[in-house]
Order: structure tokens, then sequence, then C-alpha cells
């Protein structure tokens, strides 16, 4: 099991951060070069609660190799959602596009008043668990793609996490 976190203080407080990234993500993907496209597939409110469910499609390329080998064709992956206002914690799941059975990745983003009110931090935190299996399915290009694997959740999801955090600093509520 691979743990990554990610930490940023931005200038924008806590609520008005929380409310663009929970309402306005799909808006948001357009100022993120990494990001092609993030649909919104499902919502739904109870008790102050939101659930999500978010589709990302990344523009970044699979190695010739990697995409060949395993017939896929671009990044993709699933996001599942439960936003609690009052806790300020947004749990989530990543159920990637591809080898979905053999990977797990799972976390919550905890906004947090900073700067006096004026600002938020944001604590990105999760774990990816690459099950044995996927060495079995693979065979000889098994630990390849569990690098890849483990590049995609540890190092380009909280790295995009962070510019669409970014990108939200400046988004303009309508």
């Amino acid at each position: 099991m691979k743990s990554f976190e990610s930490l940023v203080v931005l200038k924008r407080p806590q609520g008005e951060l929380w409310t663009i990234m929970r309402d306005h993500l799909t808006s948001l993907a357009e100022r993120v070069d990494d990001i092609e496209e993030i649909r919104e597939l499902q919502r739904s409110d109870a008790d102050g609660v939101v659930h999500l469910v978010n589709q990302w499609r990344m523009r970044q390329q699979i190695p010739v190799a990697v995409r060949s080998m395993l017939k896929i064709g671009d990044i993709s992956w699933i996001d599942r959602n439960r936003w609690d206002g009052q806790a300020g914690i947004c749990h989530w799941t990543i159920e990637p596009g591809f080898l979905a059975e053999h990977i797990a990745c799972s976390g919550r983003t905890v906004f947090a008043e900073a700067m006096g009110g004026r600002g938020t931090r944001v604590t990105f935190a999760g774990e990816l668990d690459v099950k044995p299996s996927l060495l079995g399915a693979l065979g000889a290009i098994g630990p390849m793609v569990t690098g890849f694997v483990e590049s995609i959740a540890t190092t380009i999801i909280p790295r995009n996490f962070r510019a669409v955090a970014e990108a939200a600093v400046a988004f303009r509520l309508p």
C-alpha cells in the first residue's frame, strides 16, 4: 500500500473554496493543463452531505509500450465523493479506467480555515493499493505497470488536485 499527501494553503475563504471545488469542478478542468475533461455523472444531496460521481480524463499520454500491452488509449478514472459540509471533509474513492479490479485508491480532502479566515488549508491524502493479482494478470510486464500506476496515483493525481485547487482560487462564483 502506498500513501500520498499534498498540502496547499490558498488565499480564498474556506466556505467559498469548498463550494467551488464541490459545485464547479467541471468548470475548473479547462483551467488545468493536464486535464482533458471532468464530467459530473451523478449528484445527490441529503442532510448537508453531497454525494458526487465524476469522470476525469487526462491529456497526458500513456507510454506507447504500456498502451499497446494493456490495450488502453488514455488515462481516466471515476471518483466517488462524499462532501460533508459539517466536518469540512470530502471522502473519496478513485476507480481507474483500466485494471480496476486490481487497483484500489481512496482518501480524504480536508478544508480548514487559514490566514485568519481569508484563506484555506487543504490537505489531500490517500492510499493506493495495487493488489498482488495485478502481477499475476500481467506476467512479465507486471512490475512496469505497477510502477506506472503508482506514479499516476502518487504524483499525477496529487499534482492535478493542487492545480485544480489553485484554479478554484481564481474562479468567479456566478
